[in-house]
């Protein structure tokens, strides 16, 4: 939206709200490129400086998404996009931030997918710390966990008791 040569020209026709939240998970919690926000997405644009006002996007989420990228977003990574409406990947963590995140989206229907997070969260419960999808992902013995999101949207799911999970929900 802030690429145009004549200024302002697209605020008059912003993108789909559904697909911020999809593009700024792509760009903060993947390991590839280089993270980068909109300041009018995250604090909203005043009708003083533009035709018309716009709330922060994201449904007010985006700090919350750039939270997972501080306290998560770390180490090796894994991708499942195996699906054209739906799709995952898996941030394994580090040594020193040992947490990790699962992240799946679609811009279709509630969509699932059953990644790999690693044997070392056997037995642990993870939860999306957007907390549009309800519930509790049980990692199994084989470390993968089946995770969910609603349609047309994500989940960004961690262990319920990972460092951090306090501050999500008060930025």
């Amino acid at each position: 939206m802030n690429h145009d040569t004549q200024p302002y020209q697209a605020l008059e026709a912003p993108i789909e709200p559904f697909f911020k939240p999809l593009a700024y998970a792509l760009i903060l919690l993947r390991s590839s490129g280089y993270p980068c926000l909109f300041y009018g997405d995250l604090y909203g644009i005043d009708p003083k400086s533009t035709k018309q006002s716009f709330p922060p996007s994201c449904g007010g989420a985006l700090p919350n998404i750039t939270l997972a990228r501080k306290l998560y977003a770390y180490g090796n990574q894994q991708d499942y996009f195996d699906y054209a409406t739906c799709i995952g990947w898996v941030r394994y963590g580090t040594w020193d931030r040992r947490f990790g995140c699962a992240v799946v989206m679609s811009n279709a229907g509630p969509g699932e997918k059953r990644m790999h997070v690693g044997e070392m969260h056997a037995g642990e419960k993870w939860t999306d710390v957007l907390e549009w999808e309800k519930g509790e992902v049980e990692i199994g013995s084989d470390g993968f966990g089946m995770f969910t999101c609603p349609g047309v949207s994500l989940g960004v799911w961690v262990n319920k008791d990972a460092e951090g999970r306090e501050k999500f929900g008060k930025l």
